[in-house]
């Protein structure tokens, strides 16, 4: 298994592979280079190096704040830092470095993503098949970036304003690093990059695999699977719910994904040693260890440490004393941390190095947006109850399951659904975008400890005043922060 984890996620790649990196750490497509890239895909394992680059980038792009404030932004988190306060609040200036880190580490992962896609199909020299498959991977991880960036940065994209500002869709590589006016990219609308992203996505999913030789590539590679749960999520954020009802059906009573009947297993202490991927684990990041915590950079989570937060009172009311997730995945975090000393917060990030695999899509958000799908189209339906009974009672021995006539009506089914998704998958960087999406208000605590709206133009953070600058204009900022 060590071996293994090491090809897929080794921040070192073969060392031509180093030929092709700018410093910007974008692979360099000038002209120059095009002896080398032919040789990193004349055989499928080099060429698979390359795209192992592209996974280390998501994760790259994926980690610290544009994780976390899926959640840090939401009730589920009491924050207490400045800075956790002022990107709660909406307050980040447009040349705050956060948003800048965020987009360009996710253009630098869809860049290389764009380099797989354009050179196999012109360079590879190996077997078909496989070329294909690798190809449909870097769709997949192109996609999954979109989706990242467009829900930070696409103004309105998660409120169906589909004629809002949504982002430059870069789909040939860089020609290299410097700026050229004449190429300057201008901000598609959120429409067309939802419908690039589903074209990715669809184009994928006849070339990949349904599972790997191993457990693990099966769980931190692009599958028909994590292909599916992704249509299905971001079928969700459309809004088409029965689209989205009928991608998430695929992965529920798929045989390959399994629901852990003990959450400690999806999210088991990390000691120094591998852990494999739960059966629940649709898509993750595996930070393993092989011999040692020095092989892999830290996600930066503050969770462990509480330094910008803990969970807060209002989230934590909402468990009973025998569920799971306030049992076994809330503790009181570093006991050698000074923050918020005898506060707690989640143990689903549990390592002092801040190493542990990062769950990206997991099966029972699954059964939750099947459920919230199948009421927004057909209404109440037992269905949606018997999904919902699902998740409770896995979390919690002693719940009893809900019946239809406990709900008056559909939204009160389609709320206690929401309820659940808050308190399953909460610190897994949804939470954030579940509220925008569904209408109700972000908000966030002042200095007299007062809830108070977040503006609506701030729901999404600012385009990097760099980006704008180095594009003498043509990246337009979001309307929020004029």
């Amino acid at each position: 298994m060590k071996n293994k984890i090491i090809n897929i996620y080794s921040l070192v790649l073969f060392t031509f592979l180093g030929g092709l990196s700018s410093c910007d750490k974008q692979l360099d497509l000038a002209p120059e280079d095009t002896t080398v890239e032919s040789e990193v895909f004349q055989t499928s394992s080099s060429a698979e190096s390359a795209l192992m680059d592209v996974y280390n980038k998501t994760y790259e792009a994926n980690k610290s704040t544009a994780y976390t404030i899926g959640d840090m932004t939401t009730k589920v988190v009491e924050v207490t830092s400045s800075f956790a306060k002022t990107l709660t609040s909406g307050g980040l200036l447009t040349d705050d470095y956060t948003p800048e880190n965020i987009w360009s580490e996710t253009y630098s992962a869809i860049n290389v993503a764009n380099v797989i896609i354009k050179s196999v199909p012109e360079l590879g020299a190996y077997n078909e098949d496989v070329e294909k498959q690798h190809v449909a991977e870097a769709k997949f991880l192109r996609a999954y970036n979109y989706m990242s960036l467009l829900k930070l940065f696409g103004d309105g994209a998660l409120q169906g304003q589909m004629d809002g500002l949504g982002l430059p869709l870069q789909l040939e590589p860089y020609a290299g690093t410097e700026f050229v006016s004449n190429n300057a990219l201008f901000r598609s609308n959120n429409n067309d990059v939802y419908t690039q992203i589903l074209k990715d996505l669809t184009e994928a999913l006849p070339d990949l695999n349904v599972d790997y030789r191993t457990d693990l590539d099966t769980r931190s590679r692009a599958t028909q699977g994590s292909v599916h749960a992704l249509l299905s999520r971001v079928y969700l954020y459309l809004g088409n719910y029965e689209k989205a009802a009928e991608e998430s059906a695929y992965l529920i009573g798929n045989s390959t994904y399994i629901l852990a009947t003990n959450l400690r297993s999806v999210f088991p202490f990390t000691e120094g040693v591998d852990e494999e991927l739960d059966k629940e684990f649709i898509y993750a990041i595996p930070l393993t260890y092989n011999g040692g915590n020095h092989q892999y950079g830290t996600h930066f989570f503050s969770y462990y440490s509480k330094s910008s937060g803990y969970a807060s009172d209002d989230y934590l009311s909402k468990f009973s004393d025998t569920d799971q997730r306030k049992t076994e995945l809330i503790w009181k975090g570093n006991p050698l941390s000074s923050y918020n000393s005898g506060k707690l917060t989640t143990n689903k990030f549990n390592n002092n190095w801040g190493r542990d695999n990062i769950p990206m899509i997991r099966l029972s958000e699954m059964y939750l947006t099947r459920a919230e799908a199948l009421v927004e189209t057909e209404g109440k339906v037992q269905e949606a109850v018997d999904l919902l009974n699902v998740i409770a009672s896995r979390a919690d021995a002693l719940f009893v399951d809900y019946s239809l006539s406990d709900f008056a009506t559909a939204n009160d089914l389609i709320d206690r659904i929401l309820l659940e998704r808050e308190k399953e998958l909460a610190f897994e960087g949804l939470h954030r975008y579940d509220i925008i999406r569904t209408g109700r208000k972000l908000q966030f605590k002042n200095t007299d400890g007062v809830f108070e709206d977040v503006p609506q133009g701030r729901y999404v953070l600012p385009i990097p005043k760099r980006e704008i600058d180095i594009t003498k204009g043509s990246l337009v900022q979001n309307p929020g922060y004029l």
